[in-house]
């Protein structure tokens, strides 16, 4: 197996990371994946050149017992100035453990837009249910999505998420929310169940989408965010975002958006395309 710091250098101009301190996670194909150790007591710095996009996977040790989410928190220091909290949520991984047989979650990213020569970085531990947070680093720009807006719907719904006000359409039992598009085309569809104050634990959604005359189903399940609000929505919580995609071929598509299988009055949808 190539060392991870080697690895880095050979694709980019990532170097200096210290501490190098690693751990192996095993997936179910039995393939190993190092990831770099950061605690609370030390912070994990490197460097690196730029322009460039660097994608930071993360990942933590689950705590026993744990039926639900955790959230997770870093601080992103920038050139020994800008500081950014990044606040992640996972869930228990079914696939991976760590080489000690300790399940770990599911992993996690964020992106770091990297400007123009050599820039130095330094993430810090603030918080997660164990003193161990593991990170691992890939050269990977982030895929570009342009929103597209909903032709037909009857509400919206503004969420707050990172800072930012995101707008969701609002789908109803026994309504529907039609989308007009031109193909080819990748549609990303992002969906969260709307929780309300009987509704406990992980829930059972299927989004139906009907093309022409033929339905795909689109079955997904979503547990209660600890993260994410609605703005002037106390009366409900957002689940977790979950997304699914379509591969749209070329024609005009009228895609018609129902909620089925579950027991939440509405759910709330985002549409965005891959831009070429």
């Amino acid at each position: 197996m190539i060392n991870l710091m080697i690895a880095l250098c050979l694709v980019s101009q990532l170097k200096e990371i210290q501490p190098a301190k690693k751990m192996e996670i095993e997936i179910v194909t039995k393939q190993t994946d190092e990831y770099l150790l950061l605690t609370k007591n030390e912070p994990v710095s490197f460097s690196v050149e730029g322009p460039t996009y660097l994608r930071v996977y993360t990942r933590i040790i689950w705590p026993k017992g744990n039926l639900g989410s955790q959230i997770y928190k870093l601080i992103l220091q920038e050139n020994k100035r800008d500081e950014s909290i990044i606040t992640l949520e996972s869930e228990e991984s079914v696939v991976s453990k760590d080489n000690k047989g300790r399940t770990i979650s599911k992993w996690r990213t964020f992106y770091i837009e990297v400007p123009e020569g050599s820039n130095h970085y330094r993430l810090t531990h603030w918080s997660s249910p164990n003193d161990t947070i593991l990170v691992k680093f890939a050269y990977e720009s982030p895929k570009k999505w342009t929103e597209v807006h909903a032709t037909e719907y009857n509400a919206t719904i503004e969420a707050v998420e990172e800072e930012r006000i995101l707008k969701y359409y609002e789908l109803k039992k026994n309504e529907e929310i039609t989308l007009r598009i031109n193909g080819p085309a990748r549609l990303r569809v992002i969906s969260r169940l709307n929780y309300d104050e009987r509704m406990i634990g992980d829930q059972n959604y299927t989004i139906l989408v009907e093309d022409g005359g033929t339905t795909e189903k689109f079955a997904l399940k979503g547990y209660k965010s600890q993260i994410i609000t609605y703005k002037d929505r106390r009366n409900i919580v957002p689940s977790n975002a979950r997304s699914f995609h379509m591969n749209l071929k070329e024609g005009t598509h009228v895609l018609r958006f129902t909620l089925t299988g579950t027991v939440a009055e509405s759910a709330a949808l985002r549409f965005l395309v891959e831009s070429r």
